[in-house]
């Protein structure tokens, strides 16, 4: 009868089912970490479309010398942003079409569980997200001027507002975007929790 030699001999089965047993557990918090940064890559993604999107449409209303307007579409599946380069009055110029760009799946205009930001341009309330001049949704007309200022329809009065963005009833893929009426500054902001319920913005 041949001897076994020690270095021939295999995993016990018990030692393979541990092995298995670690890999899996490794799997399964990959996986959940996987999906956390999704979804931060998702409202990520959506607030710099409205950052950059109100920056071009600040630019465009300086570099045209004309008036920019801009639609936030609360209503829209999905949500989406639109600005307009209007026509200057009296020239006869062409209407310029409208740019609308749509936020990533799953995200929305929300301010859901979450406070203002320090700019304290979102005091409106309600779960639709965008709070310019004090009205929930904006005024009808909020425009760029051609001196960067965001204003109304009459193209001096200027607006300060905030527009949150995140994943409804997911406090942590909180998301905002102040602006400054004055100047038309755009300022991102992101919500961190410090404790189970509470957090704080940070720029």
């Amino acid at each position: 009868m041949r001897k076994t030699n020690r270095r021939e001999r295999g995993f016990t089965l018990l030692e393979s089912v541990v092995v298995i047993a670690i890999l899996m557990i490794l799997m399964g918090i990959a996986v959940v970490q996987s999906f956390g940064s999704l979804e931060g890559y998702q409202v990520n993604s959506a607030q710099d479309i409205v950052v950059s999107q109100l920056r071009v449409a600040r630019q465009l209303a300086i570099s045209q010398r004309r008036f920019v307007t801009v639609t936030f579409n609360t209503g829209a599946n999905p949500p989406s942003l639109t600005y307009q380069v209007q026509p200057r009055q009296g020239s006869g110029d062409a209407p310029v079409p409208a740019v609308t760009v749509t936020l990533p799946r799953q995200t929305k205009f929300t301010q859901e569980g979450v406070a203002d930001t320090p700019m304290g341009f979102g005091t409106c309330g309600g779960s639709n997200g965008v709070c310019i001049g004090g009205v929930g949704g904006g005024p009808a007309i909020m425009q760029f001027t051609s001196m960067g200022q965001f204003t109304d329809g009459t193209g001096v009065n200027t607006l300060n507002g905030t527009v949150f963005v995140g994943i409804p009833s997911q406090v942590p893929t909180a998301r905002a975007v102040t602006i400054m009426g004055s100047t038309g500054r755009v300022r991102p902001y992101t919500y961190a929790l410090s404790s189970a319920s509470t957090g704080s913005w940070t720029e």
